[in-house]
């Protein structure tokens, strides 16, 4: 019995699916590819791969293409390698590659059973959870084009993986901070112990200078190597005649530690190993926790870069051929087929076509390009083939650019910022003289505590919790933020959202969606010439943008179906970017467009919406008008800020007032200004400076308008991508998040204020507590700590 789906794929079977026999029963596959997937599983003796996996993958290519085995190859040179791979001494390469189409552990299973049959291959590891295949091979036996290859005739697609170096820093911070976590973490449990024997009962003199030996050597690692960057930090500090709360954390071990080294050499006085070990190993959990919040965003490295293809077709005297894109040079020509991303930005000098622009702009509306007009990297061409000269490599691509400015914006602090770290840096100033003071009142009082309480003192008021309060919050609200395509590109933007008290949004493109349908259509007497009636007409137009992939073409090709007129053969269809479509019958030359392209007068409108001429052989047969659907989001956003109690205003250089009405009714409570000029606009804003207001624009060409408002918000027109100066890049079609954001900024103010008041409040209580030597120096140690702790969880609360 022939099974509905495909048993390699999971996909359904077309009605005469392709059979092999596996494990002695016969089964049923969806193409080719599939079933010589299976024929290879089979004939390499992995059948067994079948009795586990679950299928949910994509079709496999039935074989490689010219195209593919030229792009592999690339793989195998030196130079392309060495970005990637590991060099051994045995002459072996090691590599890390991200594996697509798993979908359950015998996927995990049959790639490692079947790399381990190559030869040459000395060790692969497949991790099941992140999907990444470790593999040591030996170049003279085995190239790694035949790794990819034989991969993919099993089903999976291999590429390197490549952290960008943000998240590679990344990692081997947290490394660092493991390790220091760890040492720390055995010398603190191992000096309890040694204090627990010390402190517990009678113990001779003998044995308590061995405890006291004993326990310096536990604790010098951990001066060497979990505290020995606070001492680098603090010295950096002091150099730059700055007081940071390194200084204060590195007077207090460094005082504790050298007076219990003094102690144990000389055999007087006491010994508090313990406190700087348990001091050490919170102040370095606190720090690990404050990082890991801090860095959240970063644990999926920079998607904007990876979009890019690791090849591209050079064209070069004629002939095409597959090259790396590191190889590329301004000015060079490249050719992109329907379907490929471009490696670089660059201008059109061959051939026309439309490029998906969501990659930046999440608009699905293509983009129509033809000679001379600029093409981004990670734009992908979705006509006909186009060559490129490029402009910029993909080092200095609008990809790059984009991720410039979101690392401009983590690098920038907002007032309220800056304010809590001039307020540390005095505390600290004044922590140090309240301490010295404290310690003299002590020496008067009783000599013999005098030391221990000014180093109780300084480990419970270390500011650690006030120097966390803003920057854990901010980097946790601009985290969850860019999850959900609001990209934050200045420092001061969460400080002014949560201040706005109106947004002013442009119309076309940003509060509709471009997703036209038919809303008119006008039969003209012209067509009386012909005979031929409006569901003719209809017929013709939907037969027309049977070829086309334009957006407008989706609400019109359902015409098609709608009458039968087998006479009528549309053909020599011909697409013309920007314009409109034209194609050829019997009846002469057929055009559906602007008025431009079809040669007829634009008439005056009464009605909303664009407006398109049919015409056969230069005579008007129809005007169709097609209307530009308000985005599904549009109505709960104007809800929601409502809600906010923000004034939404709507500002659009379309002539047409009709739309109003249609935004009032989708919740507009502002404003309808139409058929303003970007100077209108301008002023417009500038009449409002005194109020906190955010401008929303579908593209950047509008300079002066966004740049004009507190907070500008754009929608990422790609041809002026490079030129943008807006403070936030919208990655989504759903507006809701700019409500959600302008949420998100207010409760991220409030948590910052929370933890202001908290952080001040703690060592105004802490700080007399500790003056009258009621706390010891380890008691202190979990005070700061669960502060700082504190203070990081109430800002993780953003991240929900």
């Amino acid at each position: 019995m022939t099974s509905a789906t495909c048993f390699h794929c999971g996909l359904l079977n077309p009605d005469n699916p392709f059979e092999l026999n596996v494990l002695g029963e016969t089964r049923s596959f969806c193409c080719l590819g599939c079933q010589a997937a299976a024929q290879t599983i089979v004939d390499t003796g992995l059948g067994d791969y079948y009795r586990f996996h679950q299928p949910d993958q994509q079709p496999v290519d039935s074989a490689l293409s010219d195209k593919q085995q030229q792009a592999l190859l690339v793989y195998d040179r030196d130079d392309v390698q060495n970005e990637f791979t590991t060099l051994s001494d045995d002459g072996s390469k090691t590599a890390l590659f991200l594996i697509e189409g798993v979908s359950c552990s015998a996927c995990t299973w049959l790639i490692e059973k079947r790399l381990q049959q190559l030869t040459g291959v000395a060790y692969v590891a497949m991790n099941a959870a992140t999907h990444r295949l470790s593999i040591q091979w030996h170049p003279a036996d085995l190239k790694l084009s035949d790794i990819f290859t034989a991969l993919l005739l099993i089903g999976y697609r291999a590429a390197p993986y490549l952290p960008d170096e943000a998240e590679q820093v990344r990692q081997r911070t947290q490394r660092q901070f493991i390790l220091r976590l760890g040492v720390a973490g055995i010398g603190m449990m191992q000096a309890m112990m040694n204090a627990v024997a010390l402190y517990s009962g009678d113990i001779s003199h003998v044995h308590e200078r061995w405890l006291w030996w004993t326990g310096l050597v536990l604790t010098l690692p951990v001066i060497l190597v979990s505290a020995w960057p606070f001492f680098t930090a603090a010295g950096h500090a002091l150099k730059g005649r700055q007081l940071s709360m390194d200084v204060s954390v590195s007077i207090a071990i460094l005082s504790a530690f050298l007076a219990s080294v003094w102690a144990t050499v000389t055999g007087q006085g006491e010994v508090f190993y313990e406190s700087v070990n348990m001091f050490t190993f919170f102040l370095v959990l606190s720090r690990f926790l404050e990082f890991r919040a801090r860095t959240l965003s970063s644990t999926q490295g920079n998607a904007l870069v990876r979009v890019l293809p690791a090849t591209c077709s050079l064209v070069e005297n004629g002939s095409v051929r597959e090259t790396s894109i590191r190889d590329l040079l301004d000015g060079q020509v490249i050719r992109l087929l329907p379907g490929e991303t471009s490696p670089c930005d660059g201008t059109v000098v061959r051939g026309q076509s439309e490029f998906d622009e969501s990659s930046f702009s999440g608009e699905f509306k293509g983009s129509a390009k033809q000679v001379g007009d600029p093409i981004l990297a990670g734009t992908i061409n979705q006509l006909q083939s186009v060559d490129l000269c490029v402009t910029h490599t993909a080092t200095g691509s609008a990809v790059n650019f984009l991720q410039q400015l979101v690392d401009r914006a983590s690098a920038e602090k907002p007032r309220i910022a800056e304010l809590a770290d001039r307020g540390s840096r005095q505390f600290i100033l004044s922590t140090l003289l309240v301490s010295l003071l404290i310690g003299l009142v002590w020496l008067w009082l009783d000599p013999d505590r005098a030391f221990w309480v000014v180093i109780s003192v300084l480990v419970v008021t270390c500011p650690c919790a006030l120097s966390l309060a803003t920057p854990t919050a901010l980097a946790q609200a601009m985290a969850q933020l860019k999850q959900q395509g609001f990209v934050i590109t200045r420092g001061y933007v969460l400080e002014r959202l949560a201040q706005l008290t109106e947004v002013a949004f442009d119309k076309t493109g940003t509060l509709t969606e471009g997703r036209f349908e038919l809303s008119d259509f006008t039969r003209a007497p012209n067509a009386d010439r012909l005979a031929m009636s409006e569901a003719q007409l209809k017929y013709i137009c939907g037969a027309l943008e049977q070829y086309s992939e334009h957006t407008m073409a989706n609400a019109l090709k359902p015409l098609a179906a709608e009458f039968s007129a087998a006479a009528l053969v549309i053909d020599s269809v011909e697409t013309v970017p920007g314009a409109g479509i034209q194609g050829q019958s019997e009846l002469g030359i057929w055009r559906l467009g602007s008025a431009a392209f079809t040669h007829t007068p634009d008439e005056a409108t009464q009605s909303e919406g664009t407006r398109l001429y049919l015409t056969c052989n230069g005579q008007l047969m129809a005007t169709l008008i097609l209307t530009d659907r308000l985005r599904s989001t549009v109505v709960p956003l104007f809800d929601t800020l409502t809600a906010l109690q923000i004034r939404s205003h709507v500002l659009t250089g379309d002539g047409n007032p009709l739309a109003e009405a249609r935004l009032r009714a989708a919740g507009l409570n502002g404003q309808f200004n139409a058929g303003c000029t970007p100077a209108e606009k301008l002023a417009w804003v500038e009449q409002r400076a005194a109020s906190p207001l955010a401008v929303v624009g579908d593209g950047l060409n509008d300079a002066p308008f966004l740049a004009g408002a507190a907070v500008s918000i754009a929608m990422l027109e790609a041809t002026d991508l490079t030129k943008t100066q807006a403070d936030v890049l919208l990655f989504t079609n759903d507006l809701q998040v700019i409500a959600h954001a302008i949420g998100v900024a207010r409760r991220t103010h409030k948590i910052i204020r929370q933890n202001l008041v908290w952080a001040l409040a703690y060592n105004i209580v802490a700080l007399p507590i500790a003056a009258m030597g009621l706390v010891a120096p380890w008691q202190a140690a979990i005070g700061m700590s669960v502060s700082s702790l504190l203070v990081v969880g109430n800002a993780s609360r953003l991240r929900k």
